[in-house]
């Protein structure tokens, strides 16, 4: 799979997962919001066209109910668990973590 990332310190780009949890924490790592890619887009050149191009996956700032609308169709959703924040596998309610040292490093 191939994802955009923008945070809002502005740094932004492009890389490309295969777990789609492990590009969220990717992403997570530098507070990013998270774009899906459409199949065959390497990079997005023209942000007019942008909406047609990528699929909004992940956004930090946002409600866990907000992401968890995003996640469903993927079989994930987010919650607290205590004191974090977590990936859930809905089909197992079992948490889906990474260490960060396991996640790519993007800035």
């Amino acid at each position: 799979m191939r994802f955009y990332y923008i945070n809002g310190l502005g740094d932004s780009g492009h890389f490309s997962e295969k777990d789609l949890v492990k590009a969220i924490y990717t992403a997570w790592n530098i507070e990013a919001d998270l774009y899906l890619l459409k199949e065959g887009t390497k990079k997005i050149n023209d942000y007019k066209s942008f909406n047609k191009q990528a699929k909004l996956i992940f956004a930090p700032y946002e409600e866990n109910e907000f992401n968890t609308e995003i996640l469903e169709e993927y079989g994930y959703k987010m919650e607290d668990r205590g004191s974090k924040r977590e990936i859930i596998d809905i089909k197992t309610n079992e948490i889906v973590k990474y260490d960060w040292s396991e996640v790519k490093q993007l800035i």
